[in-house]
């Protein structure tokens, strides 16, 4: 068992190996079910319509939805280059991503289309936008060509075959000292981050639930990808929900599925129920683990395992279900060499922190660098190994366990934050000299946003108000649940903020929380 040579690591390949099994490969999402051999012929409909051409990038703004994946897979069939867009991003980060990426067409929901019109003449290259619904009359017409993606549908292509090192994606990653920066995925990158055939499961039969967001590499590739190349049927959810989890989970036969840790959480906080542990799901790998390992798994009937991996570098750590212990990311995956080292470079021993670096042992499978920015890319690649940022230790079984950021990202919901965005976002404010940005601990797992903020001379904040202000400007993840107006931020004689104070002081009594107050941030705010 294990991966294929890397020429075959393509999504081409995958599909016409996942052909091979037949009609037990399907994609069902509310709208219905699609066999493989259906959505290969509609992928390749779409790819021909959107027609991109070989290395162009075309850029998605779409919820979860097998339209979604059947535009994504059509113009990777069809040699083209994808730029999955978050679906929060909104004013400066939308525009930053389509003009960055320099994608000519957009495929769109309709419902997103007023904060494309916002940002219209920031984006000079784009000139069509393909419509999922009613396009109305947001858009200027005059301004973009608009079509509706049911006119897009023509002729199948043929495929373009492609090879491990050509491009399959840009995918956008919060920086923590600037925008976001556009990760160059070749074909070998996403098929190796997708894949798990070194491990047992998923295997014949599964069924694979996936609620992450397609935009994002946990819902498209370890999910509805990883479907794929395992020949496996696949249930695509518009999102997570709480609620109805488990009835999803037993109306569609799920066996495997991927999770985030906070979601793990959430279903852990429901109240026991007497048919918790009836339910069809055998495995659940989570980024990062449960809390309580034993407690859920015995709960829920549910084995799990464990994963981590980024962007840039992939997957490079999984944990099987028979080993997993409570707080771990993983063991060192194969094909990848893993270092821990200080901050003089220098390997740590087991039980020590140190920075992860990794150097792939087969080419192609992690980033080729960041789109546009060979500074970014030399500063994080160096002698052949790339720098995570990300601060691990070991034990002495050799299990890797995350730690800490060793930048000022945060994470939260699943989502990389970049501290610099959030606090040139609130330094806009009127009232506000200057801020800063911490993550404090959440009951699930993850980060809670803190900002703490110095005010101009005579200037008044109300929290609530800073809030709405912010609502109107930052993707809803990224809005601070907690503010705290301080008098000024500790620095270094350098002039650096020493956010280790500001993280070590937490809440207290002094600090505002939103959800305190009653004011709840949605995707929908």
């Amino acid at each position: 068992m294990g991966l294929p040579p890397l020429e075959q690591r393509t999504l081409l390949a995958a599909v016409e190996r996942a052909l091979d099994v037949g009609d037990a490969v399907t994609q069902t999402d509310r709208a219905g079910t699609w066999t493989l051999a259906e959505a290969f012929e509609r992928s390749l409909r779409l790819g021909a319509g959107l027609g991109a051409g070989v290395d162009r990038p075309v850029a998605l703004l779409l919820d979860n939805s097998l339209d979604a994946v059947h535009v994504w897979m059509g113009v990777v069939l069809t040699g083209g280059v994808e730029v999955p867009v978050n679906t929060a991003y909104k004013g400066a980060f939308l525009a930053h991503v389509l003009r960055d990426c320099g994608a000519e067409t957009l495929v769109a929901e309709a419902h997103y289309l007023d904060r494309l019109a916002r940002v219209a003449d920031e984006v000079p290259a784009l000139r069509t936008v393909v419509v999922r619904g009613d396009p109305g009359d947001v858009l200027p017409r005059g301004g973009f060509r608009v079509l509706q993606l049911d006119e897009i549908e023509v002729d199948a292509a043929s495929p373009v075959r492609r090879g491990p090192d050509d491009l399959h994606a840009i995918m956008y990653t919060s920086g923590t000292t600037g925008l976001s920066k556009g990760v160059l995925v070749p074909h070998a990158h996403a098929y190796t981050y997708a894949s798990r055939e070194h491990q047992e499961r998923p295997h014949a039969g599964d069924r694979a639930l996936v609620t992450l967001p397609v935009f994002h590499l946990a819902g498209q590739w370890y999910g509805v990808y990883q479907a794929l190349i395992h020949g496996i049927a696949c249930v695509l959810e518009p999102g997570f929900s709480v609620s109805s989890y488990w009835n999803i989970v037993r109306t569609h036969g799920i066996t495997v599925t991927t999770m985030l840790g906070a979601m793990a959480e959430l279903l852990a906080q429901r109240p026991p129920a007497d048919d918790d542990a009836d339910n069809p799901l055998e495995l659940a790998v989570m980024a990062p683990l449960a809390s309580d390992v034993d407690t859920f798994r015995r709960r829920f009937g549910v084995d799990l395992a464990a994963v981590y991996g980024m962007s840039e570098i992939g997957a490079v750590l999984d944990g099987p279900p028979e080993t997993v212990v409570g707080g771990e990311a993983g063991f060192p995956r194969d094909g990848y060499d893993l270092r821990l080292v200080d901050v003089e470079g220098r390997d740590v021993a087991p039980g020590e922190i140190g920075e992860l670096l990794v150097r792939p042992q087969v080419p192609h499978t992690v980033m080729a660098g960041y789109h546009g920015r060979p500074d970014e890319t030399a500063r994080v690649v160096r002698d052949g190994w790339l720098h995570t940022g990300d601060a691990f230790r070991t034990d002495e079984a050799g299990r890797f366990f995350f730690c800490d950021r060793m930048k000022d990202a945060l994470r939260r919901r699943g989502e990389n934050i970049s501290s610099f965005e959030v606090e040139r976002t609130v330094n806009a404010h009127p009232a506000v000299y200057e801020s800063a940005v911490v993550a404090v601990p959440s009951a699930l797992t993850e980060d809670e946003i803190k900002i703490i903020v110095v005010l101009q001379d005579d200037a008044e904040l109300d929290p609530a108000e800073l809030t709405a202000f912010l609502v109107d400007r930052l993707p809803y993840f990224m809005v601070p649940r907690y503010v705290e107006v301080a008098d000024a931020l500790p620095k270094t004689p350098t002039h650096k903020v020493q956010k280790k104070l500001l993280r070590d002081a937490g809440v207290g009594p002094t600090t505002w929380d939103r959800e305190a107050a009653g004011i709840r941030v949605t995707r929908n705010s």
